[in-house]
């Protein structure tokens, strides 16, 4: 017990004044440098970030001047070097990216980013605006149902530029799935929110009117059936003289020969000996007649299509 009783002497206790002096003055001295050294470092930190923000808002710059001059493919490249540096406004980078890859035709592309725009965004122009980008790149892929179920999606109240492209849009859509009452409606509408003229109204009217006859002047069970009683009269009914003297032509002298056939020998023999031309010539000019009349309904819709377009596109379009 007392061999562990530590004895102090004067100079044991000089040399652990001493050393106590020592850590005082140490700890004096780390106290007033480390404030120091912790204002270089976050000077150091702030400016590092100043720099880096400046540098990504570079980046967004050229990349915006890239776009307004056409050169997508260079700006969808800066678009996605400012994602990657983390460039805050990740909504507006993404559309921006998505409307590169709309003008360059990689569709499926730029429909990915116009999701994560409206996915990442809490402004409602935004997100309308990735909405309207990626029903537009369905339906250049003629995907006209998603293209609609996607515009569904459109806020409750977007503004009246984006209003006129839904139902732009959605016209396109119906038009091309022949749905022409709901196309008429949405093409109107378009009219309605830009503010036209009752005479473009009264033009798309006239439009839609001789696309509902399309149908009737051209109807391809009627041109069908047509030929069958008159071989070629079908595809004369649809505009198509050529095809339908030729028809004509060519049954009457599958009938002239049967007869010649049926009198030197029997109805037997004009049967199997005309059977293979009877099906190509009088049964296929049938079919000709039917294929010319959707093709000619098909033609005229098309160029009714052009006139509407004309008639309704949207500034955003243009």
């Amino acid at each position: 017990m007392e061999d562990s009783l530590q004895v102090i002497t004067p100079l044991t206790f000089m040399v652990a004044q001493h050393q106590q002096t020592g850590i005082t003055t140490i700890l004096t001295i780390f106290s007033s440098m480390r404030p120091k050294k912790y204002y270089i470092l976050i000077i150091s930190l702030l400016a590092g970030l100043i720099s880096n923000a400046q540098s990504v808002a570079d980046v967004v710059s050229f990349a915006d001047a890239q776009f307004s001059e056409g050169n997508y493919q260079i700006a969808a490249q800066e678009y996605n070097r400012a994602f990657y540096f983390g460039y805050e406004h990740v909504d507006v980078v993404s559309l921006q990216i998505g409307h590169c890859y709309s003008e360059l035709e990689n569709y499926t592309l730029a429909a990915s980013f116009y999701d994560r725009a409206f996915k990442y965004s809490s402004s409602d122009s935004i997100k309308n605006e990735s909405v309207l980008g990626k029903a537009f790149c369905l339906l250049l892929q003629n995907r006209n149902l998603p293209a609609i179920e996607e515009l569904f999606n459109l806020s409750e109240e977007p503004i009246l530029p984006q209003l006129a492209q839904m139902h732009y849009l959605k016209g396109i859509a119906y038009y091309n799935l022949k749905d022409d009452s709901l196309a008429y409606t949405e093409f109107y509408a378009v009219l309605d929110a830009l503010g036209e003229t009752d005479s473009l109204q009264s033009l798309l009217s006239f439009e839609f009117d001789k696309v509902h006859r399309y149908q009737r002047r051209y109807n391809p069970t009627l041109s069908y059936i047509m030929s069958a009683i008159i071989p070629g009269s079908g595809q004369i009914a649809v505009g198509e003289f050529k095809e339908g003297i030729n028809s004509m032509v060519l049954v009457a002298g599958l009938a002239i020969i049967a007869i010649q056939i049926i009198k030197s020998f029997s109805y037997l023999d004009a049967a199997i000996t005309l059977l293979p031309w009877v099906q190509r010539y009088y049964m296929g000019g049938m079919d000709k007649a039917k294929a010319l009349a959707i093709s000619k309904i098909e033609k005229k819709r098309y160029l009714s299509y052009q006139k509407i377009i004309n008639l309704t596109t949207p500034p955003a379009y243009r």
